[in-house]
């Protein structure tokens, strides 16, 4: 699907740019539009005509954000080349070919974000310059995880890091993190530790049965879901709906293959957690701000991560909130966070189906 840009005149960057990596990206092949519809047609056909609006500067589209990740992934490497134009599979590309399409990626989907008009609001950059800790929730708190010599901190190969949570979401924000805010002092801390600076900027990875802290914010902001134990679900607690409104005393549950989550000895085919992205002021320094992702399982907590991080799904989420919430700092988000294969997927916020819940209501209507 093609999306219309705002106006003639602001998308003429991105289709100045796809025009050229047509044109001069390869320059023996003399690429055609044609050649590179079949090329990324492989799984949705692209038309010839489609190829030419993307790249048409006076009356330009804007393609979509997957389109634009099949752009990097085909002219990361002239292998696409070997025989009829095609996209060489990801699992096929050598290190330097993904270092390249990651850096493809990245500058298109900046003049996408540049050429969208308004540009999308950016969630993880603190223009303050003020610090930002990560809290993370602390295994040694829990009884049923039994951690590794290497979590003893008087074993000579004591690593710190065995006692963290939800290390694939952590890795994955503090990386962002930084690259967004590149003079900025970003700390990880354990929920445990007690000297934890909280006039910071907060961001709270991870759910309330080992982080202490959580449950005290929670406590304190007034949050209208809160994390209950339910029966059926024994690998983590669910999110229940509190605000008082229609949805009062929902709770959204998540998706097992057959139905089935299995028992605590042996769990279940998990193919959809649920998580929550959540901004609101920081009770203890109300000009800095305190973040939520968390989820009923570390599927979740990564796919609340990822929401705003991965870069196919960032800039379309950004715009999503700023639209819903008119670029209040003040807001809850419940999501599906898909999982296939044991991976979990970026969740797209405007996919039907993925958003179940948000507040401030009054914000959310158009």
């Amino acid at each position: 699907m093609v999306e219309p840009a705002t106006s003639p005149t602001v998308a003429a960057s991105l289709a100045k740019y796809l025009r050229e990596l047509r044109t001069s990206r390869f320059p023996d092949a003399k690429l055609t539009q044609t050649d590179l519809a079949q090329a990324l047609s492989a799984e949705e056909r692209v038309a010839v005509s489609t190829i030419s609006a993307w790249e048409n500067t006076r009356t330009p589209t804007l393609p979509p954000p997957y389109r634009l990740s099949a752009y990097a992934q085909f002219f990361a490497t002239e292998r696409s080349l070997e025989g009829p134009p095609h996209l060489v599979p990801l699992s096929q590309l050598s290190a330097q070919e993904h270092k390249t399409r990651e850096e493809l990626e990245r500058k298109l989907f900046r003049l996408r974000d540049d050429d969208a008009g308004t540009p999308p609001r950016q969630s993880w950059r603190f223009d303050d310059g003020a610090p930002i800790t990560v809290i993370c929730s602390d295994l040694k708190e829990s009884d049923e995880v039994k951690l590794g010599p290497l979590s003893d901190v008087d074993n000579p190969n004591y690593t710190e890091l065995y006692s963290y949570a939800d290390l694939d979401a952590l890795v994955a924000l503090l990386e962002h993190l930084r690259s967004s805010n590149p003079e900025v002092d970003i700390h990880r801390v354990l929920a445990s530790e007690t000297d934890i600076d909280l006039i910071n900027h907060l961001v709270l990875l991870g759910g309330i049965a080992w982080n202490e802290v959580t449950r005290r914010l929670n406590d304190s902001v007034g949050l209208p879901v809160r994390q209950v134990v339910n029966e059926k679900i024994h690998s983590g607690e669910v999110f229940e709906v509190v605000d008082g409104g229609p949805n009062h005393g929902e709770q959204f549950l998540p998706r097992w293959r057959a139905d089935d989550p299995g028992t605590q000895e042996k769990p279940g085919v998990l193919l959809e957690d649920v998580a929550m992205l959540a901004r609101l002021p920081n009770p203890y320094n109300g000009i800095r701000t305190l973040t939520y992702c968390n989820g009923v399982h570390s599927r979740g907590v990564l796919g609340a991560v990822k929401c705003l991080t991965h870069p196919t799904v960032r800039g379309d989420n950004e715009r999503y909130l700023a639209e819903a919430f008119h670029g209040s700092d003040r807001f809850v988000v419940l999501m599906r966070v898909p999982v296939f294969r044991g991976q979990t997927v970026s969740p797209s916020l405007k996919n039907p189906g993925t958003v179940l819940y948000q507040w401030p209501e009054e914000q959310s209507r158009n």
